[in-house]
Formats: structure tokens, C-alpha cells, sequence
């Protein structure tokens, strides 16, 4: 079985994250108990970092496939 592109490979990652992390919730949802760190902006990082990938017409090194799994998967 051929491995996949990086641009195959990133929209794969991309859309494990989506489907793992729950973008849309409110602030209410998102913000109980002790806060040990703002979710919400982590959030919006990460959605700015998944969008830019999902609709990049720019296709991923092997380097961005390696630094977004290390950043996006450390968030979880």
C-alpha cells in the first residue's frame, strides 16, 4: 500500500482533529471549573491552524506534516 502525498496526509490529520475536538462549543460549554489555561484560545488557534491547511492551495513538507501533528496533538 503507497503511502499518501502530504497533502493527502495533512487533510487526513486535519480531519481526524475535526472530528476529535469539539469546535462548536460556546464560551459556557468551554469555560467550567478551575481554569488551568484559556481553552477558548486554544481553540482558536488551532482552528486557524486546521483552517489554513483545509483550504491551503500550498502543499505540506514532510517538516509542516511533523510540526502540526506535534502542535495539534499536543493541545489534546
Amino acid at each position: 500500500m503507497p503511502k499518501p502525498n502530504t497533502k493527502v496526509a495533512m487533510q487526513d490529520m486535519v480531519n481526524l482533529i475535526k472530528d476529535s475536538i469539539p469546535f462548536h462549543l460556546d464560551e459556557a460549554q468551554m469555560c467550567q471549573g478551575e481554569c488551568l489555561g484559556c481553552s477558548k484560545k486554544m481553540l482558536e488557534m488551532l482552528d486557524a491552524e486546521i483552517s489554513y491547511w483545509q483550504y491551503s492551495e500550498q502543499s505540506p513538507s514532510l517538516k509542516d506534516l511533523k510540526k502540526s501533528r506535534k502542535d495539534e496533538y499536543s493541545n489534546l
